[in-house]
């Protein structure tokens, strides 16, 4: 709407001598006004030179086994310290390939439960994963996790543990050497043999 009263005061100061000099003070109270208004909203907006596009937000998988536990816990608080870690164990730990050659795709072993009375119904593991060439040893992997099972009392069962990496970009885990697996019990959660 200013710039419309600009316009018109601007054709009656060349048309119009007797009118000049009010229009021309008109002129510049209008130019004043539009840069007052201007000022007045870009205030609110923040000032930027150079637009940067947000950064990527990075999706993090949702863990349901680690939400399961925390829900069978909280029903039985007593099931995560029948069998102590002493009492549980792997064996005859060996890597199995992934899709890539020399990759490692999933770590198989046997879990027993040395418990006498107890049947195990949940592990937590730590699994390291080395690279050895020539006796020196790097290690290239580790995780930490749970997953469920269920051995008896003086039982083994085998079990699979997938290499899973930080995202979907993740390159698969290559050994250029010997793999040394170390894979060691972190947690259990157990109830009576034959009942909850």
């Amino acid at each position: 709407m200013l710039w419309i009263v600009v316009f018109i005061m601007v054709a009656l100061a060349f048309l119009s001598p007797k009118t000049r000099a009010f229009s021309l003070s008109a002129i510049a109270v209008a130019i004043v006004a539009i840069v007052g208004i201007v000022v007045f909203a870009k205030r609110g907006e923040p000032v930027a030179l150079v637009t940067a596009a947000p950064p990527p937000v990075e999706k993090k998988p949702v863990d349901f086994e680690r939400f399961r536990i925390e829900k069978l816990d909280k029903a039985d608080p007593e099931a995560k310290n029948r069998i102590p870690l002493a009492e549980i164990r792997f064996d005859q730990i060996h890597a199995e390939p992934g899709a890539e050659r020399g990759s490692i795709g999933t770590i198989v072993a046997r879990l027993y439960n040395d418990s006498a009375t107890y049947t195990l119904t949940d592990y937590g593991y730590d699994l390291v994963v080395q690279d050895c060439i020539r006796a020196v040893c790097t290690t290239v992997f580790d995780q930490h996790g749970q997953s469920a099972a269920s051995v008896p009392p003086n039982e083994a069962r085998d079990v699979q543990i997938e290499i899973r990496g930080g995202n979907a970009r993740d390159l698969p885990l290559k050994i250029l050497g010997t793999a040394n697996i170390l894979l060691t019990p972190a947690a259990t959660r157990a109830q009576l043999a034959g009942g909850p």
